[in-house]
């Protein structure tokens, strides 16, 4: 028992130094931050686009990248409304655990293969696959909105009924 509650005490440690490196925020200042974040990381994710209309290699690394950044920015923007602990609490909850982190994991990879130049057709896999995990990640917080997507995908494939 010792040891559970040794390794509570460290646990209880490191999350008092996060908290500790997030001030308290008014609401006003929550507002204002969730805001900047969240529309930051949109504006970031809508003028990756642009690249596209570089038709080039390049042009999809650079989109890649930006959307990727622009994600991210929009995800830590809910930080600022529940606050980080909340947040990766509800992001790694048993229900979406395995769909966040193939999400984050699956937006580094895509970051990573779009700035270290790798071949494009890699870069649109990894991509894609973001995509849907993304998808499948916000499907979570809907209520039914898994089995929603399944019943969708099964109706489009003619297997629905």
């Amino acid at each position: 028992m010792q040891i559970g509650s040794a390794e509570k005490t460290q646990a209880q440690q490191l999350e008092d130094e996060i908290c500790a490196m997030c001030p308290k925020l008014t609401y006003s200042q929550r507002l204002t931050g969730f805001i900047s974040c969240w529309a930051g990381g949109y504006l970031i994710s809508f003028c990756s686009t642009l690249s596209l209309l570089n038709r080039s290699p390049q042009g999809l690394r650079n989109f890649s990248a930006l959307y990727v950044i622009g994600n991210l920015t929009a995800i830590c923007a809910t930080g600022f409304l529940i606050g980080p602990r909340r947040q990766c609490n509800k992001m790694f909850h048993k229900t979406r655990r395995v769909a966040c982190v193939m999400y984050l994991s699956l937006l580094l990879t895509v970051l990573v293969l779009a700035v270290t130049e790798q071949p494009v057709g890699l870069v649109i896999l990894f991509w894609c696959a973001q995509f849907v995990a993304a998808t499948w990640y916000a499907a979570s917080y809907i209520p039914y909105g898994r089995k929603m997507l399944v019943g969708f995908f099964k109706n489009c494939c003619g297997r629905g009924e």
